[in-house]
């Protein structure tokens, strides 16, 4: 009796197809299968994923009563649409981060040595490793014309009147503001 009831069930029982991007069947899957045996253990179906190299990797194939299988395809797709998501966007991110140019195109071929930092048409690199002319009007242009010597003032030469101070002097607690006046000669 029991085993009549197995083999109805498994008389039952049918497999579905469906595609589903390879990329998220690590997510699926999980950690440890963990992810998977979840949704097996939900939905009481079993699911096999396509094994490496074969023609179609997106073709996943679930096992289990018609309307339960239904609602696993169902979940799975709801899946695979959240993990897109994350998918495009951590490739968007990885060409972004990738170097451009020949060395990303071939990593294990050798560069050379480096030149290090390179300015190119620089000032100082049209010219030749000579040193500049102090007296030549291209090296060092006029930018107008010259100042003209301070004329000496009527009055004699200006003094610098550093030799007023004022000072804080401090005698028994008292302030007393002291002029100090040193001459110059």
């Amino acid at each position: 009796m029991m085993l009549s009831k197995a083999l109805l069930k498994l008389e039952e029982m049918i497999s579905e197809d469906m595609i589903l991007d390879s990329r998220v069947h690590a997510r699926i899957i999980g950690a440890c299968g963990k992810g998977i045996c979840n949704i097996m253990d939900e939905f009481k179906v079993d699911l096999q994923f396509p094994q490496s190299g074969v023609a179609d990797p997106n073709l996943v194939t679930v096992t289990g009563s018609p309307e339960i299988v239904v609602e696993a395809i169902d979940h799975l797709l709801n899946l695979e649409e959240e993990y897109m998501a994350d998918v495009v966007e951590n490739e968007a991110r990885m060409a972004y981060m990738k170097p451009s140019g020949t060395a990303a195109a071939n990593p294990e071929e050798p560069r050379g040595p480096s030149k290090g930092f390179v300015v190119r048409e620089a000032p100082w690199a049209t010219r030749s490793e000579k040193a500049s002319d102090m007296s030549s009007s291209e090296d060092f242009p006029s930018f107008g014309t010259p100042v003209a010597a301070a004329k000496a003032s009527p009055w004699g030469p200006k003094r610098f009147r550093s030799d007023l101070w004022l000072a804080d002097v401090s005698v028994n607690s008292m302030c007393q503001c002291v002029f100090i006046q040193t001459l110059q000669a």
